[in-house]
């Protein structure tokens, strides 16, 4: 008896093992493709800045760059925006990124969210921001928390500090109105 439960332990083991073997280390398009990175970065990092100020921040924990393409495919990337006074304004996150080097745009995409020192909330499957108009550009469902008010739809366009925010279509609101408080 002690021998077959031995031998269903070792085959389950076997199995995990084989499972875990077939799944992409990195996670990442290019590597399911095939295609081999020129370079692999842990703790990754790369900004931009005008006159000494940061502009904006990327950082990621694993990093795979595709020279060929100009390419930077992101596990769990964050990027941070700030301000003009150097002031944090927005941070992004998600499960997985692109940063293209030629433009300094990303796609992110899973689980992306991103938050305002505000508290404003933006939450969706993907988006794009576009470095150059420093606008944050999605055609997936979003939805937008502000306080305790939630607007859904499809598509936005956005500045990084959620400021500005056009939803596209089927947009939606709730509403909460807060109520006075009234001094006695």
């Amino acid at each position: 008896m002690r021998f077959r439960i031995d031998r269903i332990l070792l085959i389950g083991i076997i199995t995990l093992f084989v499972a875990a073997c077939g799944k992409d280390p990195s996670g990442d398009i290019a590597f399911k493709r095939g295609e081999v990175p020129d370079e692999v970065f842990e703790d990754f990092v790369t900004q931009e800045t005008d006159s000494g100020r940061a502009k904006w921040k990327l950082t990621a924990p694993l990093a795979n760059r595709y020279n060929a393409k100009n390419l930077v495919l992101m596990d769990k990337p964050k990027i941070e925006f700030y301000g003009d006074g150097g002031e944090l304004q927005t941070t992004l996150t998600s499960d997985k990124g692109e940063y293209y080097e030629n433009t300094r745009d990303m796609l992110a995409y899973g689980n992306v969210v991103v938050v305002s020192i505000d508290g404003d909330v933006l939450e969706t499957d993907s988006l794009l921001w576009v470095n150059a108009r420093d606008k944050i550009i999605s055609n997936c469902f979003v939805k937008l928390t502000r306080g305790k008010d939630v607007i859904t739809g499809i598509g936005l366009e956005c500045d990084h500090d959620l400021s500005s925010v056009d939803i596209k279509e089927n947009v939606k609101a709730t509403i909460i109105e807060e109520e006075e408080s009234q001094d006695e």
